[in-house]
C-alpha cells in the first residue's frame, strides 16, 4: 500500500510539473542616444560606482506595481541576472555612447585617481498601469574623498506593451533617458553649495 501511495504522489507531482508554463528570462539592453549630445565631455572620466535598488525589486522575479499598495511578483518571468548589476552595466553602456570616447570607465575597471563616480539610488523602477515608472536620485562624486559635486532627482515614465518583454524594453528606454539627463547635467555641472 505504501509503495502505491509513493507512486501516486510521484505521478501527481510529475503531472503538475508537466503543465507548468516555462520560465522566461529577460535582460535590459542599452539604447542609442536620440541625438549626439556633446555635453558632459569635459572633466575627468566617470564611473558608475553603485546602483542601489529597493529590496522589493532586488529579486530574480520581475515585479509589477498594482493598486492598493500591492505588488505582483511573477513566478515565470525572471531577470537574466542581478537587477542592480544589470542596471549598472546598461547605464554604463548608455553613458559611453553619449559621452566622448574614454570618458566612461567600465564597471569592473579601476578608476583613475582624478575620476568621478556616479551613485544611483533607485526609488521606483517597475511597471504600473500600462507604463513603467523610474524615480531615482543620482549623485556625481569627485576626488579621493568622494565629494558630491552634483545631485539630481528624476521622475521618468515610458509607456509599455502589456508583456514582460515590452516592460523590459520600456525599462531599457528609461535607463537611456536617465543617461541623457546625467550627460546633460554634467555638461552644466557646478559645485554643490
Amino acid at each position: 500500500m505504501r509503495h502505491r501511495l509513493i507512486v501516486l504522489v510521484t505521478l501527481l507531482t510529475l503531472a503538475g510539473c508537466a503543465s507548468s508554463p516555462p520560465t522566461r528570462f529577460f535582460a535590459l539592453d542599452p539604447v542609442s542616444a536620440g541625438a549626439p549630445s556633446g555635453a558632459g565631455g569635459h572633466g575627468a572620466p566617470v564611473k558608475v560606482d553603485a546602483v542601489h535598488i529597493p529590496p522589493a525589486l532586488d529579486r530574480e522575479s520581475m515585479v509589477r506595481g498594482e493598486s492598493d499598495n500591492q505588488l505582483q511578483i511573477s513566478s515565470q518571468e525572471r531577470w537574466a541576472g542581478d537587477l542592480g548589476e544589470m542596471i549598472r552595466r546598461v547605464l554604463t553602456q548608455d553613458l559611453a555612447e553619449r559621452l566622448p570616447s574614454g570618458m566612461v570607465v567600465a564597471p569592473e575597471s579601476p578608476a583613475p585617481p582624478s575620476g568621478r563616480g556616479l551613485v544611483i539610488d533607485i526609488l521606483t523602477f517597475q511597471p504600473e498601469g500600462g507604463e513603467v515608472v523610474l524615480d531615482a536620485d543620482w549623485t556625481l562624486l569627485q576626488g579621493t574623498q568622494a565629494n558630491p559635486v552634483l545631485r539630481r532627482s528624476v521622475h521618468l515614465t515610458q509607456s509599455a506593451a502589456a508583456s514582460a518583454q515590452g516592460e523590459a524594453a520600456a525599462m531599457s528606454a528609461l535607463l537611456g533617458q536617465l543617461a541623457d539627463d546625467i550627460t546633460k547635467q554634467m555638461g552644466g555641472e557646478r559645485a554643490e553649495p
